[in-house]
């Protein structure tokens, strides 16, 4: 599992990160992305909704952020 942390950065970096991401696994790979930007909290599933991804985990945690869990 590949995690990555973009606590702090504004929308379109959790995006892009995990798009930039996503090139580097091989399929069934597992990426968790922590992040702090709210409107992440829409444009992630989305965009795993129009790209075919699974979602196996998305929390939020007591200090604002949240941890989602995709397989590619």
């Amino acid at each position: 599992m590949k995690k990555i942390d973009v606590s702090g950065k504004d929308c379109p970096v959790p995006l892009l990160t995990l798009q930039k991401t996503l090139g580097d696994c091989l399929d069934g790979e597992e990426i968790e992305l922590t992040f702090t930007c709210p409107e992440a909290v829409e444009t992630l599933p989305n965009y795993c909704d129009q790209n075919h991804l699974q979602i196996t985990n998305f929390e939020q945690h007591d200090n604002g952020a949240w941890t989602i869990s995709i397989q590619k």
